[in-house]
This record gives structure tokens, sequence and C-alpha cells, in this order.
């Protein structure tokens, strides 16, 4: 091969010079303001490389290396390479990056965009090729607090073109770091990093038929923003899925988060307004959304009852919900069903009280219907009636003379945290009776006469009753 070789400093200050071959830099190479030059070979940097030229193009006949000892940095960047360009070392970019036509392939590199205008790439025909695994080939822009929307123009190794678009609404993005990939009919591989995904499931079945074949990672290194992201996926990534939605993974709950409100789609992309986490992405359809989330499911004893209770934080296609209980934790019965809230993505709360529970220990269970038939069994609380943490006794009751006792019957095992509050739920009393205690003294002498909820909960079961001062 012909290699051109710079041992010295070359101080260009032509329209235009041209390469058939390789260039290597291996001394002091710098570009000045209105140079034109065009590369159709690889290019090599080991050495000193300062870029203020008009532009440089990429512009081979064969697919052409970009190979730097170190990062290297470009004022006006123009990929107009049918073949391709790939990457073999971090690239900057100052000003503009230009791609004209062919891929622009990073080659598990990054390349960074210093400029946070939305102008800063161009595109008329090329497109920039992520499609890593690991999430290595990544594409940052330092968008800040524009608020601009910034098309990071990627497509697939068959040249489709699959965008993905920020728009900043609030705050400070920093810089934004995107990366994408394609996935096999079943969604695998599943990202590892830089953080991972451990399922594709929906009720506990493989839901991978009714999700897109491409996962998407977007970080930013801001303060705090809130941001529409557009995605964008091929058609055969898609293929027969229908009424697409994004969903991001919940890394801390290992889970897919409830799609987000407010989004609109059409046959291959979707828009997702109001975004301020970001971690991995997909887009599911069919309207078979990944898990959801259930907020909170809780079980307590009160008096003589088991009051049941749970939050949701999404209702799509539920038809009802069905409390179940068991002795043991294995055998479950249905004692009760409550109805759906409305179709919608707000916060709903459900209730269910069971006026005959089992003596000492049983086990609570929610199951939850779809319209279709679809089950699924979404949490389990244990509890404790009669023989509480075990064979609790609380006298006298009403409480004379501000003087209130707690018989455990038997020695804890385990801290109990004991409070009291009034009817509009202030704490007015709260200790910690220790594991080895049995008879607990409680003094509300100072309290005003009233009614109060005096209760008592460890780690293994939660305890309420009313009592009365005089």
């Amino acid at each position: 091969m012909k290699n051109l070789l710079l041992s010295i400093a070359l101080l260009t200050v032509c329209t235009f010079t041209g390469a058939q071959d390789q260039f290597t830099n291996t001394g002091n190479f710098q570009t000045f303001s209105g140079a034109t030059l065009a590369f159709f070979g690889d290019f090599v940097n080991t050495g000193t490389f300062t870029d203020d030229a008009q532009s440089i193009t990429f512009k081979g006949g064969a697919s052409q290396l970009i190979t730097g000892s170190s990062a290297l940095t470009f004022n006006n960047f123009i990929a107009d390479n049918a073949v391709g360009v790939s990457l073999q070392s971090d690239v900057n970019v100052t000003t503009t990056l230009t791609l004209t036509a062919g891929k622009l392939d990073l080659n598990s590199r990054r390349l960074t965009i210093l400029s946070a205008l939305p102008t800063a790439v161009a595109r008329t025909g090329g497109y920039i090729l992520s499609e890593k695994t690991d999430h290595t080939s990544q594409m940052r822009w330092a968008i800040g607090t524009n608020t601009a929307a910034h098309v990071f123009p990627f497509g697939t190794s068959s040249g489709v073109y699959i965008p993905c678009t920020v728009l900043l609404t609030a705050g400070d993005l920093g810089n934004v770091t995107v990366s994408s990939y394609p996935t096999a009919a079943n969604n695998m591989p599943y990202p590892t990093a830089p953080i991972a995904v451990t399922d594709m499931n929906r009720q506990g079945v493989d839901n991978s038929a009714n999700v897109v074949d491409r996962f998407w990672q977007i970080d930013k290194d801001g303060p705090a923003a809130t941001v529409t992201v557009t995605f964008q996926a091929g058609p055969a990534e898609v293929g027969s899925i229908t009424s697409l939605q994004a969903q991001r993974w919940n890394s801390t709950t290992s889970i897919w988060e409830t799609p987000l409100p407010g989004q609109t789609s059409n046959a291959t992309s979707v828009t997702v307004p109001d975004v301020t986490d970001f971690s991995p992405w997909t887009l599911s359809g069919n309207n078979s959304p990944l898990p959801v989330e259930l907020i909170t499911f809780t079980a307590t004893g009160v008096e003589t009852r088991v009051e049941v209770s749970w939050i949701t934080a999404t209702e799509r296609n539920n038809d009802y919900f069905t409390v179940q209980r068991s002795k043991d934790g294995h055998g479950f019965v249905d004692i009760g069903t409550v109805a759906a809230g409305p179709n919608g993505y707000s916060i709903q709360e459900y209730g269910y009280t069971d006026y005959d529970p089992f003596p000492g220990k049983s086990y609570y269970r929610l199951k939850q219907t779809d319209l279709d038939g679809t089950e699924e069994f979404l949490d389990i609380k244990m509890v404790r009636m009669e023989e509480h943490l075990p064979g609790l006794m609380v006298y006298p009751n009403p409480v004379e003379n501000g003087k209130l006792s707690v018989d455990f019957r038997d020695a804890l095992t385990d801290d109990a945290l004991v409070t009291i509050s009034d009817v509009v739920g202030k704490v007015i009393f709260r200790s910690v009776a220790t594991a080895g205690t049995r008879f607990y003294p409680v003094d509300l002498a100072s309290s005003p006469a009233g009614v109060y909820m005096l209760r008592i909960a460890n780690t293994q079961s939660s305890f309420e009753v009313k009592i009365v001062l005089k």
C-alpha cells in the first residue's frame, strides 16, 4: 500500500487535497481556517492533529478507517463514502457533522458532538451505525439547555434509517449519550451493560412476541431534565406488532415500568413526553405491555378483622381483583372480589375487609384478572390475629389514669415498634419493645381524653387496636 507519511508540521492553505491511499501523521498536522480537504484512504494519526479547516471529507471508494492513538477532534467532519467510514478511535466534532452518503460505523467507539445546536448534525443520505449489543457504540451530544429537537441519525446494518430524537422541555441535559442495537425475535440478547435487563415477561409468560426487536440506551450527565423522546425501529423489527408504546426498564426494581401517559405512535415509531429517567428502553405493542408494578399491597389486623388494601399505577384492560386467603401460604382460596377502576394511568386505591379471619397466622394474596381472562398473582402478605406477637393483650381498655399495659403473653423474639396515634393520625407515642420483653407499660398521663389507635409491628407482622383514654 502506498502511504502518505507526514512527520513534520503541515500548514494546509489549499482548497482541496486528495490522498488515494492511507494517510499517516506521526508528527504535527494542522489545518487552517478556509482549507478544504478530502481523504480517499484510511486516516491514521499517531502524532498531533489540529483541525481548524473549513471541512474535512472522507470520500473513498472502499471502506475507510479513522485511527488515532488518542481521541481525534475535527472541526467540520463530512462522511461521504457510500461503502462506509469506520472509527477505530473516539472522535469529537466541534462544529458540524455532515452525513452525505454511507454509514459512519461507530465500531465500539464514541462519537461526540460538542456543539449544542441541532444543526450541528446534518444528514442528506448517510447514517450512524451503532448496533453493538454491549452499548459501546455511542453517540454523545452536548445538548445542555438547548430546547430544540436533536436528531441522533442512526441506521440499521442494512441501511434502514431509524433516528432517535431527543427534545428538551425543561432542565439541563448536559451530555446525552444514545446507543441502540437489534435483537432476535425472542429479544435476545438482553442488555448487559451499562444496565442489565433480566426478562421480557408479562404475567409470568414470555412476552417477546409483542415486543419490538430492538433496545435503546439513553443516558445524561446533566443535573435534571424533562424530555420528549421519539424512538424509531425498522419495519422488519416491528413485524406485525401494532399499537406501539415505549417502556423503560427500572434497574432498581428490576421490572418494566408502566408506559408513560400521553404517548403517540405510528407503524414503526413512538413519541414519549415527560421523560425524566434514563436507562434501557424498548417498544411493546398489541395491547400487551410488559409487567406493571404494583405500588403497594398491605394486610393489617385491626381488632377482630383484617384490612387489605392496595394501590396501582395503571389500569389497562383490567377486569377485577380477587383477594385470596391461606392458612399455610400455599393453598389459597378466594374470599372476595373488587371491580377494577377505569382504564388510564392515574393512581388508584383499593380495599377489602375480611371480617372472619383465621386465628393466628394467615396469608393474603392479590390476584388480578384481565378482560380476556388472563390472571396475574401480584403479592402475598402475612397477618397474625389473636396471638399477635404472640398472644397479645392490651389492658385496661378504656384506659384509666393514663396507664396502659401490653402483655405479649410470651417474650418477644424480635423488636417491635409501638406507636399510638390520635384520630387524625398524629403520633403521640412512639417506642420500641425490645426482644425478650413480655410486659410493656405505656404512659399516656399527659395525653387528653379521646380515642386513639395503638399499633404494634415488627418484621413478621403488625397489629392495630382502638383504645379509649378517659
